[in-house]
């Protein structure tokens, strides 16, 4: 601190900018409220090194804000979005995935084995190949419109 009254924290000495310190984080994130609102506003328009911390903490936050919506996070995005977008979601698929061959390829051998007449075997397996087709073609239309879709990166 220099005898001008310039410096980085509150001025020594200065009980009332010691006690509201808590507050500045507070009250730039917009928490503060009700007496404590009003207490810190009306300090705040008589100090202006309170004024100064202010324009920091913002001008911080914005930085942060933005450094981490240019690194692919959600602003306010925690620690577990980032594991569940990149650990537990394609675990999650890769299980299905090989459940799913298996109980189809299970389902295809007892299909085999049981004892049907022909046309009941035709008809089933007709069955099943539209479907499989039907559910092919829908899917693959759902990854043409996302690779095109224009709203995909916005967040709700």
């Amino acid at each position: 601190m220099t005898a001008t009254g310039e410096g980085t924290g509150p001025r020594p000495g200065d009980e009332e900018c010691r006690s509201l310190r808590e507050d500045l984080v507070l009250y730039v994130d917009g928490e503060l409220e009700g007496e404590a609102l009003e207490r810190f506003r009306d300090h705040l328009a008589r100090c202006t090194e309170c004024q100064r911390e202010v324009a920091i903490q913002r001008a911080l936050k914005g930085e942060l804000q933005a450094m981490s919506e240019a690194h692919g996070g959600p602003p306010g995005g925690s620690v577990w979005d980032e594991v569940n977008r990149s650990l537990a979601r394609p675990t999650g698929w890769v299980f299905f995935i090989i459940g799913a061959i298996l109980y189809a390829a299970y389902a295809v051998y007892t299909f085999i084995q049981s004892p049907m007449d022909l046309v009941e075997r035709l008809a089933i397996g007709l069955l099943v190949i539209g479907f499989l087709i039907l559910l092919t073609s829908v899917g693959w239309e759902r990854i043409k419109d996302y690779k095109t879709d224009p709203y995909k990166g916005v967040e709700r």
